[in-house]
């Protein structure tokens, strides 16, 4: 007779039907009553996830959180999950999984001196399928889910199986069978069901049972009906007991994705994606330069600014706020999370990219005039020029448009004192003075470094006109590629590239709307977000820039009192066609969707720490900062859902779904996502490889950082590379180690087998990395899991 495995729990949604400050007391509630019960009942056993809320504990009733330390000390209480919290499990970045292990098993060993062995993510609406090597890599060998149910994914026979990551990683995974807050007045049959399936499985299997959502637990009700209830071979368990104990011989294994469950969750509402991915990628940068500024300057680290930073951005990536199917209210405390990491940030940044630009030797051993000139904005030097200081935090060399606010800008000349091709620009915003431009031209810096470029206000051009670009009603060209656009919708009908000789673009993009007045928010048992309602069209067209450095094209097309503006841009170059848009959305119930036709229907999507490639007329699915065809590939700044339909790759822009709409009934109260202005960008270009599409859209997501600076003498060059790489890894963080030095990590991208290296500011990281392996090194040449600790 196989054994049921009753495993109480509270599932606790933080914020949902209501804001973090209610769930906060529903996890003190919560806990105390799961360790009243443990005197009550002697038999009785707890498991508990999500770092954050033991913290919340320690911090709150200091006395209840030794209770609980003794309760894991028996094995009475199981910490698991071994994460920050329970995030969505799609749209975070690999770092970002690797932070939630971080952060919290650090902080498991660190209190209670045991780490999770079981990873646990009950309530996740789906499942990357990389996260067993990011699971396994952070210390642990299980795995807990319940999304998608067996009717979401039928393909899956059995309760119990390995999961395989795109390494070979495999981790030990349950779906849990029926809902994880079992309980008497709704599904106690459940518990019968169970142990009937068992025996059907001919396998051990959990049950979970206790008051969720909003906390709650085992009640003295509900356990006193478990003891009554007259189960043949049940005890009261652990996930980690489960597991250490069941028969895991001829276990199927199982190597995809765990979908699809909420597939609306990936693009509603869309200003909490947004600020996601700009935080993230705030993160990421701003550790790449505090190294920098320790290595160059000898800051300190800002390791604890960080840390806070860091755990905003996961509290934010809780599933159901990340998925945008809470409350009203809880965006606005999710805004100021996002809002006090991007200013933690925002400061390490400025204050590298200050301290360094002032320690660079700018005079060039020439002496100041008696009398600086000043214009209304730039320290003017017409011997040297102003300086322009522009990093590049990327482990890749970048080339790229920047632009300084000097509208009088005569003349620009690089490191080497050789002039380049400049342009005034149009602001966005309106200033005073001498008229709204920038000063614009293109940079090209090293890999994590800076180059310092002159700025002239006095000395005339000594370039001569030799236009690569040209720039018509309708279309537009360089030395790579011709754009046409078409005169109905405004959108790209054609794209050629000249070195390939190839169209790669043959028929009109589009951006329509779908109407989704028969989804909810989260788009339950949807496969698609509906059906086409109208397409944006009676396009206005406007040359918005025509120069030497950059041509953009401005397109407004209209879907009934719908609008949408982009602005076209290309550079010399370069076959990437940059686009800023911004839709003023006044239809309730639509999603406004990007449609690209493509050669193939094979789909490469980026996930955490790699790609995945799906196949024909799937359904709404996720993407990272990119996703691919066989002929173009699209870049995101914070867009993560897409489709393939009838030939067309079609990116979901955003949702006006209403507000934690779970019934679809609407009445005057309702209120809608995502309605007025929404402002995006994307980028398209032709398909080359995954480490290309990865470079374009890492710069999308995080352009150089310009500084006018002043002059000065300083110690450091004009000029500097930072770091060298060799092989086939992406370098996704580089950081200060938890435990003194730096660490670098890495994840293999294209498939291939071979040794990876970094060279970063003179000192040497080798690894030897296996097709899409995650790689993490220290200065001392050791090599650590996502936990930095040695492997």
């Amino acid at each position: 007779m196989k054994k049921l495995h009753l495993i109480g729990n509270a599932h606790l949604d933080p914020v949902w039907q209501w804001r973090w400050q209610e769930g906060f007391a529903e996890v003190l509630a919560t806990f105390r009553s799961a360790l009243d019960r443990m005197n009550e009942f002697p038999d009785f056993k707890f498991t508990s996830a999500c770092s954050v809320y033991y913290k919340w504990v320690e911090e709150t009733d200091p006395k209840m959180f030794e209770e609980i330390k003794q309760r894991v000390k028996e094995g009475r209480w199981n910490i698991v999950g071994g994460w920050f919290l329970q995030p969505d499990c799609n749209l975070p970045c690999g770092e970002s999984f690797a932070r939630h292990g971080l952060i919290a098993q650090r902080y498991f060993k660190e209190k209670f001196g045991v780490t999770a062995k079981t990873g646990y993510n009950v309530d996740s609406f789906g499942h990357n399928r990389n996260l067993p090597k990011i699971l396994k890599d952070s210390g642990m060998e299980n795995y807990v889910f319940m999304r998608p149910a067996p009717s979401e994914k039928p393909e899956i026979k059995k309760s119990l199986f390995l999961w395989q990551a795109d390494d070979g990683s495999q981790v030990n995974a349950f779906r849990v069978p029926h809902p994880y807050n079992l309980r008497i007045e709704k599904n106690f049959d459940n518990i019968y069901k169970i142990e009937k399936q068992a025996e059907e499985e001919n396998c051990d299997l959990m049950l979970f049972y206790g008051v969720g959502n909003h906390g709650g637990g085992p009640t003295i009700r509900l356990i006193n009906a478990i003891n009554n209830a007259g189960l043949k071979n049940a005890v009261y368990s652990t996930p980690d007991e489960y597991f250490d104990s069941v028969d895991k011989r001829d276990i199927p294994v199982v190597a995809d994705e765990l979908q699809h469950h909420a597939r609306g969750c990936y693009s509603a509402f869309s200003s909490v994606k947004k600020g996601n991915r700009k935080a993230e990628n705030n993160l990421l940068m701003a550790e790449r330069f505090a190294v920098m500024g320790s290595k160059l300057l000898g800051l300190p680290y800002p390791k604890e600014e960080l840390e806070k930073a860091w755990e905003n951005v996961l509290f934010n990536q809780f599933h159901d706020i990340l998925d945008g199917c809470a409350i009203r209210e809880a965006y606005d405390d999710a805004e100021y999370l996002y809002g006090e990491t991007m200013a933690i940030t925002d400061r390490i940044i400025n204050k590298t990219v200050q301290g360094v630009s002032w320690n660079i030797d700018t005079l060039q051993g020439e002496t100041l005039p008696s009398e600086m000139k000043k214009s209304n904005m730039t320290w003017i030097h017409e011997t040297l020029g102003t300086p322009i200081v522009v990093f590049n935090p990327h482990e890749f060399p970048v080339r790229a448009v920047v632009k300084v606010f000097e509208p009088l800008a005569s003349k620009v000349t690089d490191v080497h004192g050789r002039e380049i091709p400049m342009q005034r620009v149009h602001k966005e915003s309106n200033k005073l003075d001498n008229g709204n431009y920038d000063a614009a031209f293109i940079a090209e810096v090293a890999p994590m470094g800076y180059s310092v470029y002159r700025l002239f206000l006095e000395k005339k051009s000594e370039l001569k006109n030799e236009r690569v670009m040209k720039i018509g009603r309708t279309s537009m060209e360089n030395d790579k590629i011709i754009v046409e656009f078409d005169e109905r919708t405004g959108d790209i009908k054609r794209v050629y590239d000249k070195e390939s000789d190839k169209t790669v673009i043959d028929s009109s993009c589009r951006a329509l709307l779908l109407d989704e007045s028969t989804c909810d928010t989260w788009a339950h048992g949807r496969v698609s977000l509906g059906e086409e309602a109208s397409d944006f069209k009676n396009a206005d067209f406007l040359i918005m820039e025509d120069g030497e450095v950059q041509v953009t094209l401005r397109t407004t097309a209209y879907a009934g009192e719908n609008i949408l503006r982009r602005d076209f841009t290309i550079i010399p170059g370069s076959k990437e066609i940059s686009v800023k848009a911004k839709v003023d959305m006044r239809t309730p119930l639509r999603s406004l969707k990007l449609a690209f036709p493509v050669t193939s229907d094979e789909i490469v999507a980026e996930i955490p720490y790699g790609t995945f490639t799906r196949k024909g007329e799937t359904g709404e699915e996720f993407c990272g900062k990119f996703a691919s065809s066989e002929n173009i590939a699209i870049a995101n700044n914070g867009l993560y859902g897409y489709d393939f339909y009838k030939g067309e790759l079609r990116m979901t822009v955003l949702r006006t779904a209403a507000y934690l709409d779970h019934s679809k009934v609407r009445d005057i109260y309702s209120t809608y996502m995502d309605m007025g202005e929404t402002e995006f960008e994307y980028s398209v270009f032709p398909t080359t490889s995954v480490t290309e599409a990865y470079k374009t859209a890492a710069k999308q997501n995080f352009p150089p950082v310009v500084l006018k600076g002043t002059f000065h003498g300083g110690a450091l060059p004009e000029e500097m590379c930072g770091i060298e790489t060799e092989g086939t890894a992406a370098v996704s963080a580089i950081k200060e180690g938890e435990d003194g030095g730096v660490v670098v990590r890495m994840c293999e991208l294209e498939g291939k087998e071979g040794e990876c290296s970094v060279k970063l500011f003179g000192e040497e990281f080798k690894v030897y990395a296996k097709p899409h392996e995650i790689k993490t090194i220290n200065n001392k040449g050791e090599e650590l899991n996502l936990i930095e600790w040695k492997k």
